[in-house]
């Protein structure tokens, strides 16, 4: 047995000139040396190869940006391996972030970074829009503590809350916000002529009625022209501001189309124009001249009527005019209410 296991392993006897016993050992054999001499041979081979396998690598994912770029200057750095992930995981970041980038400007195109020709010229308007909004504020707040005088004057319970859009505009000018400087000029244009409007009361009522009441009131209805002249300064100088060149080239470089300004020039004489015609419609038809007829029958000749309102009332005993009819004479003015069924 001992010699045909020999000869087994040394390979000098063939399959057909061997007992079956010797067959059975020498496959023995053979099975024993593949279980146990190969694994032995190859081992050091995979101890080697185990220690820079993919397993075997840290989870860079979940690296900080910082923590890679440390570990790459690090001891990471010197396996080739480690290396070379730590430098595809880098380099997958920074087409990340870039492709990120890309969708936000995409989205929010303000967001994009400015090249450096764009934001020398934003920077050469920014004393431009900074002045614009320091005057927006100032008006705001001339106009705020003027609105809040009157009302504390007349010891009214009413409050105030316009001229908003004042000081939402001089905050974004002060900012810079060329967007905002674009729009404010051209609301200018449209509210130019609206504006002058305002001082409709001075040609469409009597002469006397207006005489009377800068007699009675000169602080009052004085203040109410100088806020109208304040406005329309304001107006001037916004709009010089906003048009100057430097702002205009800082515009064009952020591929702001430039707005016709003849489309507000128009919009406002359109409104400017149906108003007063609205006004001397209402004011003077048949509706005014009952109101006065009412009015007059309840005070007699003495005084003289206007009226400066008319509207309608519905209430549960049916539906009414209403108007406001101002009485006047030397000694003072009184603004009488009255209504009539329709």
């Amino acid at each position: 047995m001992g010699g045909l296991l020999c000869d087994v392993l040394a390979g000098n006897s063939t399959p057909e000139h061997q007992p079956p016993n010797a067959v059975f050992c020498g496959g023995i054999a053979q099975l024993l040396i593949s279980r146990y001499y190969f694994p032995l041979e190859i081992f050091p081979f995979i101890s080697k190869t185990s220690v820079t396998s993919p397993a075997s690598l840290p989870d860079y994912q979940r690296y900080s940006m910082a923590s890679l770029q440390q570990a790459l200057s690090g001891a990471d750095g010197a396996d080739a391996a480690r290396r070379q992930r730590i430098e595809a995981e880098i380099a997958q970041r920074q087409l990340d972030d870039q492709a990120a980038e890309q969708r936000q400007w995409v989205a929010r195109p303000q967001d994009k970074p400015l090249d450096p020709a764009t934001a020398a010229l934003a920077q050469a308007a920014k004393p431009h829009l900074q002045s614009a909004g320091y005057v927006l504020l100032f008006t705001w707040v001339v106009l705020t503590v003027s609105a809040w005088s009157e009302i504390a004057l007349a010891e009214s319970r009413m409050y105030f809350v316009g001229g908003i859009e004042l000081l939402i505009f001089g905050i974004f000018l002060l900012r810079g916000n060329l967007r905002a400087a674009r729009w404010l000029r051209w609301l200018i244009v449209l509210l130019v002529l609206p504006t002058v409007l305002v001082l409709d009361f001075l040609f469409m009522q009597p002469l006397s009625l207006t005489v009377t009441q800068f007699k009675l009131a000169p602080v009052r209805h004085g203040w109410l022209v100088l806020e109208t002249v304040l406005s329309l300064w304001t107006m001037h100088y916004l709009y010089r501001q906003l048009g100057m060149p430097a702002v205009m080239a800082a515009c064009d470089a952020r591929g702001y189309r430039r707005r016709d300004l003849r489309i507000p020039a128009i919009l406002g004489l359109i409104l400017g124009i149906s108003s007063v015609g609205i006004g001397l419609a209402t004011l003077h038809g048949e509706t005014a001249r009952q109101a006065r007829t009412i009015v007059a029958q309840r005070y007699g000749s003495g005084y003289q009527y206007h009226v400066n309102g008319i509207g309608n009332a519905v209430t549960p005993q049916g539906r009414f005019y209403t108007a406001q009819v101002l009485v006047w004479d030397d000694k003072g003015i009184m603004s009488v209410p009255v209504q009539w069924p329709q």
